[in-house]
């Protein structure tokens, strides 16, 4: 191994050991909590800083670099998911129709919850592109014009697909609460 390819090298586990932890921290919240997803994503990012560390010309900072690879990466798997089947939901719902009372307020709902355990567990039984979704929307804070360029999809289908996902996400969060024997 020549000297150029063993500072390469040195650079990469340098850059590795300093970033992994943030990188997998912020892929996992926008996985859908998916660790699985998160741990081949991280990987994947981290071939790509090392691929790309010839190429790299010190322009910004090594983390916003690294973040840019992975931002770009994320992006690669939205659109991903949102080429995937899509399912659809009944809209005349009742559990649907109590979503446009403004006394509940599901964006509070999630924000407050989403730091227990068990709101993830509800989280990771609805369908994977209802969970992203949600993700996109309330941790990332995406607009729905955002996520539609992301997604290549329609600001009204993009709306209509939030809906959905609120209506699944209260629907598991009930009926697991239920199950635990708490009323809401």
């Amino acid at each position: 191994m020549n000297m150029a390819e063993n500072r390469k090298e040195e650079k990469f586990i340098s850059l590795y050991w300093a970033f992994v932890n943030e990188i997998y921290q912020y892929v996992f919240l926008r996985t859908g909590l998916d660790a699985a997803q998160a741990e081949d994503l991280t990987q994947d990012i981290f071939l790509d800083v090392f691929k790309g560390l010839g190429e790299y010309k010190g322009l910004c900072s090594n983390r916003t670099w690294i973040f840019r690879i992975a931002k770009n990466k994320l992006s690669d798997f939205y659109r991903k998911q949102y080429r995937q089947k899509i399912e659809f939901v009944d809209i005349d719902d009742p559990l649907t129709e109590s979503l446009s009372d403004p006394v509940q307020d599901t964006e509070k709902l999630m924000e407050s919850a989403l730091e227990s355990q068990f709101v993830c567990d509800c989280l990771n039984r609805i369908p994977a592109h209802y969970r992203i979704t949600l993700m996109l929307k309330y941790i990332d804070g995406k607009s729905i014009k955002q996520i539609a360029e992301l997604t290549d999809k329609s600001t009204k289908a993009i709306e209509s697909l939030l809906q959905r996902s609120k209506s699944a996400f209260i629907k598991e969060y009930r009926l697991s609460r239920k199950k635990e024997g708490f009323d809401l």
